[in-house]
């Protein structure tokens, strides 16, 4: 029986608590029917430190945050190519070294600059036969002893053979050939030299030793840091507040220490995919060894003093990362989502709202 007893009590007690949680579900869902619509005048009455007027305006120096990115413009990046085809014999330098203008880069074997050599050297002998031909020729045609054709024919090939053999010269020139050596020495040359045309690190090696290559192949990659530079990405809606000469501010990865810099050009256009426009800065202080090619930036620019229009920090009440505003509409306040909101000390700025009464102080105990 005392079993009995006690199971019936423990399946009551159980409804009963059922029914309980149930009754407070209830009660609060018409509490929250019965609150109702904010009131002006209830709430007004209710609580003084709640203050009704229009938008108030405040002068403010805004910083446009942004990000940005260190960079080292076109002019101090250094694409190393060979003007020719061939093997790669040697090659000195590896990514993170330094190199001097002028230093040896790689040396390149291609052994058909021989046959260019040899066609250089039987041309130039051809046009010495070429040119005693019409000196022959135009001292007969004086006398009337050859023909008017004869000494054409004579010019004709003068000149063929002078423009082949200067176009060759020319090109073995280009080549790194010692066309000098090669017509007082015949002395022929199978291996050609590629030189530094600028110091810098290297930044990249794009090949092997051994490998063959083309001239359209890149080997190497020189950076010269001496002029790097920020560029920023702003969002469009902050192009207008933007000039050159502005001072910005921008700090590296990982590191609290500011840098200054300053605004020098404006893209005149925005970027398609991002929305934003691209700003070139000088960087103010010389080069630190902190900043690097290619880290990424925070950002921001100061912008002239405005008057604008907006809120007292007071006046708006923060969900999350979202602000918020309450607006009367008739007898009713309503609770506004802020968009685009730029807090500038105690001070918040926003996309306008279409409304001429507002909270302006004691947001917090409208609810």
């Amino acid at each position: 029986m005392n079993k009995i007893y006690l199971f019936i009590l423990a399946t009551t007690l159980l409804y009963s608590c059922g029914n309980a949680d149930k009754s407070t579900i209830e009660e609060d869902a018409m509490h929250a029917e019965e609150r109702g619509p904010l009131l002006v005048e209830e709430l007004l009455a209710a609580n003084p430190a709640i203050k009704i007027g229009t938008m108030p305006s405040r002068i403010v120096q805004q910083k446009v945050i942004c990000t940005g990115k260190i960079e080292i413009p076109p002019t101090e990046l250094i694409s190393v190519h060979s003007r020719s085809e061939g093997f790669i014999e040697g090659m000195t330098y590896l990514p993170g070294d330094y190199v001097k203008k002028g230093a040896l880069l790689f040396t390149i074997t291609n052994t058909h600059l021989v046959e260019k050599q040899r066609i250089l050297l039987e041309t130039k002998a051809q046009l010495a036969m070429a040119k005693k031909d019409y000196d022959r020729k135009q001292r007969l045609q004086s006398e009337k002893v050859t023909t008017e054709k004869a000494l054409d024919e004579s010019t004709a090939r003068k000149e063929l053979l002078t423009a082949t053999y200067e176009g060759l010269k020319n090109e073995l020139e280009l080549l790194g050939i010692d066309v000098e050596a090669l017509e007082a020495e015949q002395k022929f040359q199978s291996t050609l030299y590629i030189y530094a045309s600028d110091a810098g690190y290297v930044h990249e090696v794009l090949v092997n030793k051994g490998q063959m290559i083309q001239p359209s192949d890149n080997l190497m990659q020189i950076a010269n840091d001496d002029h790097v530079h920020l560029e920023l990405q702003v969002l469009s809606k902050y192009v207008p507040l933007l000039a050159i000469g502005q001072k910005a501010q921008f700090t590296l990865p990982n590191s609290a220490k500011k840098f200054g810099a300053e605004i020098v050009k404006l893209n005149p256009m925005l970027n398609d995919e991002t929305g934003t426009l691209n700003v070139h800065c000088h960087i103010d202080e010389e080069h630190d060894l902190q900043i690097i090619a290619g880290m990424f930036v925070n950002a921001e620019v100061e912008v002239e003093a405005n008057d604008v229009h907006g809120l007292p920090l007071e006046a708006v009440v923060k969900e999350g990362t979202d602000y918020f505003a309450y607006c009367v509409e008739g007898d009713v306040l309503k609770k506004h989502l802020l968009k685009n909101v730029v807090v500038s000390g105690d001070f918040i700025t926003f996309d306008t709202i279409q409304s001429e009464q507002m909270v302006i102080a004691g947001a917090y105990y409208v609810e």
